[in-house]
């Protein structure tokens, strides 16, 4: 009986390190509950433009997710893909990257780097170029990863004084898993291990 037991305790090791190497890294999602999201993945919508007329209005994006990067100094596939009708417009061969610690986060453009970061279930990323200050915002409710890009005029402060700032453009984007992540298809597996442990641990010491 010592041997099961001793062949039992690598068995729950085991499963607590499955569990723990196919943990995301991606946020709970606060307006659904603490379930965890799964970012990972290929994601497709339709992107909407205002004012009207605006470029990208119509235009199908496609959106390549990579796996979390857990660990320093390593980078995950952002792979974004914009058709209209099914001729490439635009390709944006990203990749979003760890730096040093959880919360030093960077999108690699390969000529350029853009901080980022998650302000609660939301990655932010505000710049500016060519005259103009964007704030980018990516998150998930529910089964669909939503994407905001609004762009303002880079209007300087002055102290003291409220300064408007017109704004020039808005994009929104409804994505919708179209392949399922391999982290996803790993985790009923992992659940069955977990019953299975739970069973052995009751036949084992009751």
């Amino acid at each position: 009986m010592d041997e099961f037991r001793l062949c039992l305790l690598f068995f729950l090791l085991f499963v607590a390190v499955a569990k723990c190497k196919y943990t995301n890294g991606w946020p709970k999602s606060k307006p659904f509950g603490a379930s965890q999201t799964n970012w990972t993945g290929n994601w497709s919508g339709v992107i909407e433009a205002y004012p009207e007329g605006e470029m990208g209005a119509g235009w199908t994006k496609t959106l390549e997710i990579g796996d979390y990067p857990m660990a320093n100094y390593s980078c995950t596939t952002l792979r974004g893909i914009m058709k209209e009708n099914d001729t490439v417009r635009i390709t944006k061969d990203y990749r979003l990257c760890r730096g040093r610690g959880a919360d030093d986060l960077y999108i690699d453009q390969g000529d350029a780097t853009l901080a980022v970061q998650w302000m609660n279930d939301v990655l932010v990323a505000p710049f500016k170029f060519n005259g103009v200050f964007a704030v980018s915002r990516l998150r998930m409710r529910g089964d669909i990863l939503e994407e905001e890009i609004v762009i303002t005029d880079d209007t300087p402060a002055v102290k003291n004084v409220l300064v408007s700032v017109r704004a020039r453009s808005l994009h929104l984007i409804q994505m919708r898993r179209i392949s399922a992540s391999s982290i996803g298809r790993n985790l009923f597996p992992l659940h069955l291990l977990c019953y299975i442990g739970t069973f052995l641990v009751k036949f084992a010491f009751d």
